[in-house]
């Protein structure tokens, strides 16, 4: 019966489907929020792409104001999002997310060109506002569909659309910018393949397998049954008092604002920098800046299936994982940054230093950002919308802080202090993950079992 059980696990089902759309969610969702990364080279400098298209006159603080201005809606959706999706379930919240991100796309050339710097900050404001729905929603949809024996490689590959996202669309935006549809053509198609997904999604994705209309019986019981220990069928209160006073609830929120002051720093400006201190145009800058993005998809892979192979045969504890995971990704990006720093590199060897430290930044999947899920599955999608609020804060400061170090952009030393920064923000998170982590599930996730601990029935310690 052994064998069996296992052939059905690794069996293609609809487990797989659902997590197949939930990646391509993500590749759009991070699509379109990058897109403008290398968008606004071509906006502001048409010898750079096509020239035939109209310029905008926006200096490096109105650049560093719009590229934030995402974020500024992004952080404020957070928490409710995972609210909603936890109580009504994820599929219509993610529709609506990328729809509303699709349609306001396809309206950004006129936003920026006839709007001038504040209707361009208002439509990635709202954008933002959208898509933070969708890290929560997915979140919630994936603690209901990801069998515990695959919730490493699953998990993983989902968000790793994030990454495929920037690798496809970094190189593809510097194509479409150069092409006889100029830089407009970079949301106009980012736009058109958003509408697309939202069809194909309301037709064939699904809340969790007790709602899905297809799934076997047999892939349907595998889930549930694999879930039932950690999942609750039905919504239970939050317990705001208790997640925020969870020590181990701190240590993922300061993993996640450090994680995200030090990644968006660099995806935000390398293409940036790539133009002006290593001096590509716009075609070879967006195949350039998305390299590191190659070798980070390829290593959330390899290492998902890597950690659930450890967790599978037990080789170290799931906290310990956890741990080494992180630290390859923030220790090991760090050391990347400050060599970029120290040692006066050639073009390849920044090059080089680039993709090393985005590259191991691939462990965070199997790191902390899969920790929420092990800490309250019930809970996964709230959590990880306060992290990830809290977390966005830098992602405004993020591209603000680029604006104010850097006020020439041709000044390589400038750019030097920007990624000791980066630096050092990796450093510390992780240092403060790996003291106070911990991958245990935690006695709030249930209430009933809360309970028994508060009120001495459980013989456990």
């Amino acid at each position: 019966m052994g064998s069996i059980k296992n052939k059905k696990e690794f069996t293609w089902g609809e487990r797989h489907k659902q997590t197949l759309l939930l990646f391509f969610a993500m590749v759009i969702a991070y699509g379109l929020r990058v897109n403008l990364s290398v968008a606004i080279v071509a906006m502001t400098d048409k010898s750079s792409a096509n020239t035939h298209f109209i310029e905008l006159p926006w200096n490096e603080s109105s650049k560093s104001t719009v590229l934030s201005s995402f974020f500024w809606g992004y952080l404020i959706t957070q928490v409710y999002a995972g609210q909603m999706a936890q109580k009504y379930g994820g599929k219509y919240f993610l529709t609506g997310a990328l729809g509303i991100s699709g349609v306001l796309t396809i309206f950004t050339p006129a936003s920026a060109i006839h709007g001038g710097v504040l209707v361009m900050c208002a439509n990635r404001m709202v954008q933002g506002m959208a898509q933070g729905f969708i890290f929560p929603a997915v979140n919630v949809l994936l603690s209901k569909w990801a069998p515990a024996s695959e919730k490493g490689r699953l998990i993983s590959f989902a968000f790793s659309g994030t990454q495929f996202g920037s690798l496809v669309m970094l190189p593809a935006a510097g194509l479409l910018a150069s092409s006889s549809g100029g830089w407009p053509a970079i949301f106009y198609v980012g736009g058109a393949l958003t509408l697309l997904w939202v069809l194909v999604w309301s037709l064939m994705g699904a809340n969790s397998p007790s709602e899905h209309q297809t799934i076997s019986e047999a892939e349907k019981k595998f889930i549930i049954n694999s879930l039932s220990n950690t999942t609750s069928n039905k919504p239970l209160p939050t317990p705001w008092g208790k997640i925020f006073k969870s020590i181990p609830m701190w240590t993922l929120i300061i993993a996640h604002l450090t994680q995200n002051l030090g990644f968006w720093i660099l995806l935000t400006n390398m293409p940036t920098y790539i133009n002006y201190i290593l001096q590509f145009n716009i075609k070879s800058n967006g195949f350039l800046s998305a390299m590191p993005y190659l070798i980070m998809w390829i290593l959330i892979i390899a290492f998902s299936w890597i950690s659930d192979y450890i967790r599978t045969h037990g080789l170290i504890t799931n906290t310990n994982q956890r741990k080494i995971w992180n630290s390859l990704a923030h220790w090991g990006g760090a050391l990347a940054l400050v060599s970029l720093y120290v040692f006066d590199t050639s073009t390849t060897g920044a090059l080089v230093l680039l993709t090393a430290a985005l590259g191991l930044n691939s462990g965070v999947f199997t790191g902390f950002l899969t920790n929420h899920l092990d800490l309250a599955p019930n809970f996964a999608g709230t959590l990880l919308g306060i992290t990830n609020s809290i977390a966005n804060l830098t992602s405004i400061l993020g591209p603000l802080l680029v604006g104010f170090v850097v006020t020439d952009s041709r000044n390589k030393d400038q750019w030097g202090i920007v990624f000791l920064c980066s630096a050092g923000v990796f450093f510390i998170g992780n240092l403060f993950y790996v003291i106070f982590g911990t991958a245990e599930t935690q006695s709030w996730n249930d209430p009933l079992i809360d309970k028994e601990i508060k009120t001495g029935d459980n013989k456990d310690p």
